[in-house]
């Protein structure tokens, strides 16, 4: 049986998740796990969806569907990137600094997943010398994989914004 890479993916976060985050920030958020969880459903999806499309694929349709899937992950990566500095922005002046603290953490990973795994990606398997278009496929799935990570920590820290809110309002009445 061969293990597709959205399967792999969903392997990986389950532990990684708990491996990155703190537990004293989950236990504290515990609306952090909805980015969890959401993390797993996009890869179960994208995994059921999508399985193992491309391989019945010619060489020459693969390539032009390649183009655009790279334009549309590395574009997903800077929207990512975009709403977690918006968030950053929104509540540096509503929250103190404790708070940031735990929230900076979401944030990091976030980028770390987006632009710091898919950006490198994307200059590897744009390469003109080598011939990587057997690769490609593995190469866009990888991504997908890095942009769910992503998506699942700025989930986590827009949980944890609005655990925080909440916790606030509770406390004000």
């Amino acid at each position: 049986m061969k293990f597709e890479i959205n399967s792999i993916g969903i392997v990986i976060w389950i532990p990684l998740f708990f491996i990155l985050i703190p537990f004293r920030i989950i236990k504290k958020y515990p609306l952090t796990l909805i980015g969890y969880i959401y993390t797993i459903i996009i890869l179960y999806l994208n995994h059921r969806l999508i399985g193992n499309v491309g391989e019945e694929h010619n060489q020459s349709d693969f390539d032009e569907d390649t183009i655009s899937i790279v334009n549309m992950v590395n574009s997903k990566a800077v929207q990512v990137s975009t709403a977690i500095f918006a968030l950053a922005l929104a509540t540096k002046d509503m929250f103190r600094i404790n708070f940031y603290k735990d929230l900076l953490i979401f944030m990091i990973y976030t980028l770390i997943f987006g632009v710091g795994i898919i950006v490198p990606i994307y200059f590897i398997s744009n390469q003109t010398k080598v011939d990587l278009s057997r690769y490609n496929e593995k190469i866009n799935r990888i991504r997908n994989v890095a942009l769910s990570y992503s998506i699942g920590f700025m989930m986590a820290g827009f949980m944890v914004a609005i655990n925080r809110i909440y916790t606030l309002k509770v406390h004000a009445n």
